[in-house]
């Protein structure tokens, strides 16, 4: 099937990343809420490529489902395959075994599994740059501090690529060149199907590298232009924990300078961690020591933290959530305040306005509009209408040490504090529930519940100023 003027996007995802010392794949570790893979995928997706393959090799299977169930959360709208790289000896030789996924198409730019830093506004350039040069190849390189380790860039008088030339083979001269290869290139297919199965092992483990598709080119008489990078960090791969937090730390970085620049106040960056997926409204302010992970989604106006941890939230304009909070795949409408040292755990549901204060906790709770759950409390598997007030130390007990039951609270109730509700059970509409008390039958509508024993006092049983 020919797919004239479009481009195929490969990542190079087989490797064992031995010196990650993990059972984890190296492209599955996370960096910034997501794996490795995913900031790639990112990135090349922002081409609008046809298609993307990932040739993947060190535990295939694990890799294959990962990015197979990851594509829809990390917002790739482009087509995606996955196919195995057989003999895990090099790039040059994982390209060889992808060419027959490839057929047809016009160009094919490959990209490492490893590169978390790399962004779409960087492959864009790179892409321009190499339609606009009518190079054969493009190697997308950078020019770094310190070169040593990476593979330089031999150029000719024409600024064209005559060859990369690894570490071990440099000399005095060769030896320092500042640009490098990062690894990712661009090739016309017809250019590349014409040299790559002239590749040959070299080195003591005997690998095919894509370094050497370059050097055919250049022998061959074709154009290979080199595409330098206007940061060197966007290029750097991660091959250990040390790199891997490195890199984890500039994404975190890049994404709090994001948020700064659409209106989103970052009192301190450095004790702030926000993943790549949060999104997060104009004129809302986020304290020191706040973590946000996951898919959380906070509106406008809002305050948060400092030390706070939400993880998987949509949070509506206007609320607040103080010191010391642990938020949990839990949706917080518009103006409820939270806090400090509040719990809210998954499948929770506050309705406008409402509070949770001091210490309290939550658990699979509705909570209507208005209502106030403010002091020393448990909330557990309960529907709770509007305008409640939930006194200090009510305990909803949901849990008869088989089952979980269900407590339901409606509108306008008053419950006095040191209350327990056993569920299963139903406090009607305007009830009242006097202090003190364990309910454990339905009370009804505009009704007042007393269940405490009646207070004894015997007087003359000690003596007196004891």
């Amino acid at each position: 099937m020919e797919h004239k003027n479009e481009l195929f996007a490969l990542i190079l995802a087989g490797g064992m990343g031995t010196r990650m010392k993990s059972e984890l794949p190296k492209v599955l570790h996370p960096a910034a809420g997501i794996p490795i893979i995913a900031h790639i995928l990112k990135a090349a997706d922002s081409l609008s490529p046809k298609e993307m393959g990932v040739i993947v090799g060190h535990k295939a299977e694990v890799t294959e489902k990962a990015v197979s169930e990851g594509l829809a959360a990390w917002g790739i709208s482009s087509k995606v395959k996955t196919f195995t790289q057989t003999e895990l000896t090099g790039s040059g030789r994982a390209v060889q075994e992808a060419m027959p996924h490839m057929k047809g198409y016009c160009d094919v730019l490959v990209l490492c599994g490893d590169t978390p830093l790399i962004t779409g506004a960087l492959l864009k350039d790179f892409y321009q740059a190499y339609k606009k040069s009518g190079a054969d190849a493009a190697v997308l390189t950078a020019k770094v501090p310190n070169p040593y380790g990476y593979g330089r860039i031999l150029k000719n008088s024409k600024n064209l690529i005559d060859g990369i030339i690894e570490q071990t083979e440099t000399n005095k001269e060769t030896a320092e060149i500042a640009e490098i290869n990062s690894g990712m290139y661009i090739f016309s297919m017809k250019a590349l199907a014409s040299v790559i199965g002239g590749l040959k092992p070299n080195g003591p483990k005997k690998e095919y590298y894509l370094t050497d598709a370059i050097k055919l080119m250049a022998d061959g008489g074709l154009k290979t232009f080199a595409c330098a990078a206007k940061e060197w960090t966007f290029i750097l791969g991660v091959n250990s924990r040390v790199q891997l937090a490195e890199a984890e730390k500039m994404l975190r970085a890049r994404k709090i300078a994001e948020l700064q620049m659409d209106g989103v106040t970052i009192q301190d960056p450095a004790t702030t961690y926000i993943d790549d997926s949060v999104k997060i409204g104009r004129d809302t302010v986020i304290l020191a020591g706040t973590h946000i992970y996951g898919n959380t989604e906070i509106g406008r106006d809002c305050k948060i933290g400092p030390a706070c941890v939400i993880e998987n939230c949509s949070i509506g304009d206007g609320t607040e959530v103080k010191f010391s909070c642990v938020l949990n795949e839990s949706e917080i409408m518009k103006n409820c305040a939270i806090g400090p040292f509040s719990h809210i755990r998954p499948n929770c549901v506050l309705s406008d306005g409402a509070r949770v204060g001091n210490f309290s906790e939550l658990k699979k709770a509705k909570i209507g509009a208005g209502s106030k759950v403010n002091h020393l409390s448990y909330v557990g598997d309960t529907e709770m209408g509007e305008g409640v007030n939930v006194g200090a130390g009510t305990i909803t007990c949901n849990y008869d040490g088989v089952r979980k039951h269900k407590t339901i609270i409606g509108n306008n109730v008053f419950i006095g504090s040191n209350t327990n509700l056993v569920a299963p059970v139903t406090v009607a509409n305007g009830s009242h529930i006097a202090a003190g008390s364990t309910i454990t039958d339905d009370i009804p509508a505009g009704s007042l519940a007393i269940a405490r024993a009646r207070q004894v006092v015997k007087e003359g049983r000690y003596p007196k100023g004891t």
